[in-house]
């Protein structure tokens, strides 16, 4: 029973981990997007 605090804090923080992965990801792209959309003007 000791350890199942263990294992959630893991995996809260392990999904909090590949959400802000995500999002960086995202903002690269949108980055990129608006930047080749600039270029086209």
């Amino acid at each position: 029973m000791g350890l199942r605090p263990r294992l959630v804090a893991t995996r809260s923080t392990f999904m909090m981990d590949l959400l802000m992965v995500a999002l960086a990801v995202a903002f690269f792209a949108l980055a990129i997007g608006y930047t080749y959309a600039c270029e086209r003007l």
